[in-house]
């Protein structure tokens, strides 16, 4: 079922697949006609004669039985044909499974024509087996019908020649086998058999059409739902990275810098390893903005944030901590790397020469630094403590004279 304006694609013929209680009697055959319905109904077609064959095969076995034993002055007749029609169904069951394969409706044709054939000839050559061969000629449409989910068109044809051998038996049959009287009988029937025919496959097709619609359906949905389900998880991947990212400089944010503390917390449990911060913060940043205005200050906090995530190593993050004030996590970090790291920050902030006149005695925008690094005898200590290490050596940076880096001492050592 697709709603009104959808289609089925790839087919100029391909009709909207309303739902199911809107599909009106001419939908049935224009759906039919599309190449997906016809490609969704050739494993059913080639299935479907398989079984057919196989049926024709056991009857013929079971037919000889039946009819040797009440006609056995015909044994060697019925036996003949039926063995013929036994044999052309396996034949066709053989072709079928290998070079003939993309051709089953042609194989059942030459097998239902063959059987025609047999049943006419067995009732013109033996006149006890009239009304046996009549009982074959009317109640195969059915039986077809009921088997068989060729195209519509191929049934009609089938039904057309089908009648046609069974109105010439009929009109020309010896009057041994069929009176008078069963000659009107047979042809009456057979317009019956027919149009029953036609009638059961026109409702087969319908229940089958009815069937595509609806898987067509629920694939167009399950298709649907698998694109908003795409598209859902991009948003929602977006929207994690969002989270953790400030919009002004694109580094890190807060809520990452704490995430990343936990897996810091991890590896030294495992491994031992230990860790560097440095707490990075611009020198009289305020005058900027009070000088140059935010907008300036902003380009500048850009500017700073590139140079700083430039300048540590791929293993390492840098975050935005809040206002001018930047964190950077060194990972699996000796001391002696962690002070080098944070002087290279530094001066490559400094090298930038971003005019600041009031930031004197440099007269350009420059960076303090705090260092601290912390290892497995840390980890019982929270994660405000750990920056606050930090933020103490940038503290003693800041009143030692700015634009330099000092590294956290505990209480009470020089």
């Amino acid at each position: 079922m697709v709603t009104p304006g959808e289609e089925t694609a790839t087919d100029d013929r391909e009709v909207p697949l309303r739902p199911i209680v809107e599909i009106e009697a001419g939908d049935y055959f224009r759906v039919a006609a599309t190449r997906r319905f016809r490609a969704a109904q050739r494993g059913r077609v080639r299935a479907a004669i398989r079984q057919g064959l196989v049926l024709t095969i056991a009857v013929a076995a079971l037919g000889s039985v039946a009819l040797v034993s009440g006609h056995g002055d015909a044994a060697a007749l019925v036996f003949g044909l039926n063995a013929g029609i036994a044999a052309t169904a396996l034949v066709g069951l053989g072709v079928l499974a290998s070079a003939g394969r993309r051709y089953p409706e042609a194989i059942l044709w030459v097998v239902l024509l063959v059987i025609d054939l047999g049943t006419v000839a067995l009732g013109w050559a033996h006149e006890g087996l009239g009304p046996v061969s009549m009982g074959y000629l009317l109640i195969l449409p059915s039986i077809v019908a009921l088997v068989i989910p060729w195209a519509t068109r191929l049934h009609v044809a089938w039904l057309a020649q089908h009648a046609a051998l069974a109105l010439a038996y009929a009109s020309f049959a010896p009057a041994a086998s069929l009176g008078g009287g069963e000659r009107i009988d047979l042809i009456t029937l057979m317009v019956v058999a027919t149009v029953v025919s036609q009638y059961g496959h026109v409702a087969a097709l319908r229940a089958r059409v009815l069937s595509f619609v609806q898987i067509e359906r629920i694939r167009a949905l399950n298709r649907r739902a698998g694109r908003d389900r795409i598209r859902l998880d991009r948003l929602n991947a977006i929207l994690a990275a969002t989270a953790r990212v400030d919009d002004l400089t694109g580094l890190g944010n807060r809520r990452l810098l704490s995430e990343d503390l936990v897996a810091i917390r991890s590896g030294m449990r495992r491994h031992g390893d230990r860790c560097g911060i440095l707490m990075l913060d611009l020198d009289r940043f305020k005058n900027v903005n009070d000088t140059l205005g935010h907008v300036e200050g902003d380009r500048v906090l850009r500017t700073v944030a590139t140079t700083i995530a430039a300048s540590v190593r791929p293993e390492d993050r840098a975050y935005r901590y809040g206002g001018e004030e930047f964190v950077v996590l060194m990972r699996s970090s000796a001391e002696a790397d962690v002070l080098p790291a944070a002087e290279r920050i530094r001066s490559a902030v400094e090298a930038l020469a971003i005019d600041q006149p009031g930031n004197p005695p440099h007269g350009h925008v420059t960076i303090s630094a705090g260092i601290a690094v912390l290892g497995p005898e840390d980890l019982e200590m929270p994660d405000e403590a750990w920056l606050e290490r930090a933020d103490a050596a940038l503290y003693r940076a800041k009143a030692e004279g700015r634009n330099r880096t000092r590294g956290w001492v505990p209480t009470g050592e020089p």
